[in-house]
């Protein structure tokens, strides 16, 4: 059922996000149905991999995805925008090269295959076990982490979410994580049957993102640009799927997890785009420097902040109850770091945008009053959306597993 709820949530989020961009533009945009003609080619290329178990097919449509985020990402018409979108295709293209090297290193390690699906590769593979496995899995995930953003090939991550439209930036953080988690998690669940080593691709994913949940806070700590301190929290938030990845929970924990994820991110940065087009700048000195600003937009924002961590049915508070409960259950307690994690980040990333309180409280601002109206009651459908599918999940999880 859970999976159902899932793709529900891709589903909304993606109709929140194009009808924002038909109808509530970023300010200067132009060619708007051309754009949105290749936000549905994104949308449909990554939601389509939801489904297939043709591990090459889904290869092919998540590299699909990187050509049409990069055109995404040039819709601004900036030259800076051009330069993001060309790191976005390289950096993006050269890690699912590697995944395809390790997929092609699999097919070639496993006996001879009726099809391309997961499992019959998996049959393929049973009962054998070496280095070559080892490596094509290696290979394989490492190359998936690369197309999520984790360190070390995380340098694409913020200048896409800082430098493109903020509907551009939530379409990206919605969809890209998720599906690539659902392409990785088959082959972490192959690798625990196949190699039971310390060292090996599970743990070194989950090392990564680890490295990223760090490297995501400390940057965060410097940042005074609204639109990067989106852009690491969503950093952040891909950091915790590896423990998503890592960690044994069952499917229906999974996808509910999925789901929230998709829906904070859009979230987070449709709240962000709301301050933005408020505030008319990006960095929180400079709206400091004035005298007024749009209560509203500055509490949906806040709200976001709120919802992406602390709130009871985030992705990442739901993750930390399942952490300390397996923490205590197997007294692996060293899992506790994790939730302290998420709790620092929030105060930092609070105590960035506070300061904002104090200055006195305005209407929208008048130059783009109608774009803005609009957004804040998409952003409040996609709240309400938010909570039901996260009371519904909680409850749904409660009773089946308590």
């Amino acid at each position: 059922m859970m999976e159902i709820v899932f793709y529900l949530s891709g589903i909304i989020t993606f109709v929140v996000i194009f009808l924002i961009s038909i109808f509530a533009p970023t300010k200067g945009q132009t060619r708007i149905w051309l754009w949105s003609l290749l936000k549905i080619c994104f949308f449909t290329v990554l939601f389509y991999s939801w489904f297939t178990d043709n591990i090459v097919l889904k290869w092919i449509l998540i590299e699909a995805s990187t050509l049409f985020g990069a055109l995404l990402i040039s819709s601004s018409g900036t030259e800076r925008s051009f330069h993001v979108g060309w790191k976005f295709l390289l950096i993006n293209s050269y890690a699912l090269g590697l995944a395809f090297l390790g997929i092609v290193i699999l097919l070639f390690a496993s006996t001879p295959l009726q099809n391309l699906d997961f499992s019959s590769l998996k049959l393929g593979l049973e009962g054998q076990s070496g280095l070559l496995i080892e490596t094509g899995i290696l290979l394989t995930i490492y190359g998936y982490s690369g197309k999520l953003g984790l360190v070390p090939n995380h340098f694409w991550v913020g200048d896409t979410y800082a430098e493109s439209p903020s509907q551009i930036s939530s379409l990206i953080a919605s969809f890209v994580p998720v599906s690539v988690v659902l392409a990785i998690r088959p082959l972490i669940k192959l690798e625990n049957e196949l190699n039971l080593h310390l060292i090996n691709a599970s743990n070194g994913l989950l090392f990564i993102g680890i490295l990223t949940i760090l490297y995501s806070t400390l940057m965060l700590v410097s940042r005074d640009d609204i639109r990067r301190i989106s852009a690491k929290v969503a950093l952040f938030h891909t950091g915790m799927l590896t423990l998503f990845l890592w960690l044994d929970i069952s499917d229906d924990v999974f996808y509910y997890l999925l789901a929230t994820t998709v829906l904070v991110k859009l979230l987070v940065f449709l709240s962000m785009g709301i301050l933005r087009m408020d505030a008319g700048k990006r960095n929180i000195s400079q709206i400091l420097n004035g005298t007024m600003l749009s209560h509203k937009a500055l509490y949906v924002y806040l709200l976001a902040l709120l919802i992406a961590f602390v709130f009871p049915l985030s992705p990442v508070f739901v993750l930390d109850l399942k952490i300390i409960e397996i923490a205590i259950m197997k007294k692996q307690f060293y899992l506790f770091i994790f939730p302290i994690l998420g709790s620092v980040f929030f105060f930092v990333s609070l105590n960035k945008v506070l300061p904002m309180v104090r200055l006195e409280n305005r209407d929208f601002n008048s130059e783009v009053y109608g774009t803005l109206q609009l957004r804040f009651y998409f952003f409040w459908f996609s709240l309400l959306f938010t909570i039901s599918v996260g009371a519904y999940g909680m409850y749904y999880l409660m009773a089946k597993y308590i």
